[in-house]
C-alpha cells in the first residue's frame, strides 16, 4: 500500500512539474508574466480597473525587449499599477519594467465604435512621474506631451442612515497633464490652459481655435490644437 501510494505521489508530483513548466514557457515568451495567484479585493466594492468593469478587452502588448504582442485580452489594474493578460487560460501579470506600453479598444456602448487607448511609460519629470508609470497619451509631440494619469483608490465610506456599517469601496482618480520644458502642470483643455503654453502667441493660438471651430471638449480637436502649438508656435 505504502508502494502504491509512493506511485501515486510521485505521478501528482510529476504532472505538477508539466503544468508549472508550461506555465513558465509561456510567461517567458510575453516578457516575464507572473501568475495572479488569489483575488485580492473580495472585501471592497468595485472594481480596481480602467472605466470600472472586469471586462478584457482586445489588446497589444509591447515588452520592453521590443516584442509587440497582438490581439491578447488585457486589462489595467489602476489600483496596484498593473496590466494583466490572459494566454492559455491564464492570468498573468507582467513588470512594469518588462513591458514599455499597451492598446486597448473599448467603447461605452455596446456595440457602438470602440476607441483606441493607448497607454505608455519611460515619462520622466524628476520628482514627479516614475518611468515605471502608466499615462494614456492623448498627445505626444518633439515639445510637449499631454498626458492621463489614471489610478484607483481605495476609501472607507461611513452610511448616513443609522446603525449601517462602514465599508470600503474603490473610486476612481483621473488627472490630466502637461509635460512642456521638462515640467508637469495639470491641464483642463480651457482656453486658458492652450494659451499658457504659448502666452506670447495668445492671438494665434484664439484664431485657430475660431478658424476651425474646435471644440475642447472632444478629444480629437484637442490633439489638433496641441500638435499645431506644438509644430508652429514652440521653438
Amino acid at each position: 500500500m505504502k508502494l502504491l501510494q509512493t506511485g501515486v505521489l510521485l505521478v501528482a508530483v510529476f504532472f505538477f512539474s508539466v503544468t508549472a513548466y508550461s506555465q513558465i514557457g509561456n510567461i517567458n515568451e510575453f516578457g516575464g508574466g507572473k501568475p495572479i495567484m488569489m483575488k485580492k479585493y473580495s472585501k471592497i466594492e468595485g472594481t480596481p480597473y480602467y472605466f470600472g468593469s472586469d471586462n478584457w478587452m482586445d489588446g497589444t502588448l509591447y515588452t520592453a525587449d521590443g516584442k509587440m504582442v497582438e490581439d491578447i485580452p488585457i486589462r489595467f489594474n489602476g489600483f496596484d499599477n498593473e496590466v494583466e493578460y490572459r494566454k492559455d487560460g491564464n492570468v498573468l501579470i507582467i513588470d512594469n519594467y518588462n513591458l514599455k506600453g499597451f492598446d486597448f479598444y473599448y467603447s461605452e456602448e455596446s456595440g457602438g465604435k470602440k476607441t483606441k487607448y493607448e497607454f505608455r511609460n519611460g515619462f520622466s519629470v524628476p520628482g514627479e512621474i516614475e518611468k515605471t508609470d502608466f499615462y494614456n497619451v492623448i498627445y505626444q509631440g518633439d515639445n510637449l506631451s499631454l498626458i492621463e494619469e489614471f489610478k484607483v483608490l481605495e476609501t472607507r465610506v461611513t452610511p448616513a442612515s443609522y446603525g449601517a456599517s462602514e465599508y470600503r469601496k474603490f473610486v476612481n482618480d483621473r488627472k490630466t497633464y502637461l509635460i512642456l520644458n521638462n515640467k508637469l502642470d495639470k491641464f483642463k483643455s480651457r482656453k486658458r490652459d492652450f494659451y499658457d503654453i504659448a502666452p506670447n502667441q495668445k492671438s494665434e493660438i484664439k484664431k485657430q481655435i475660431k478658424k476651425n471651430d474646435l471644440d475642447l471638449n472632444n478629444p480629437s480637436h484637442v490633439t489638433f490644437l496641441l500638435e499645431y502649438i506644438d509644430n508652429n508656435l514652440i521653438q
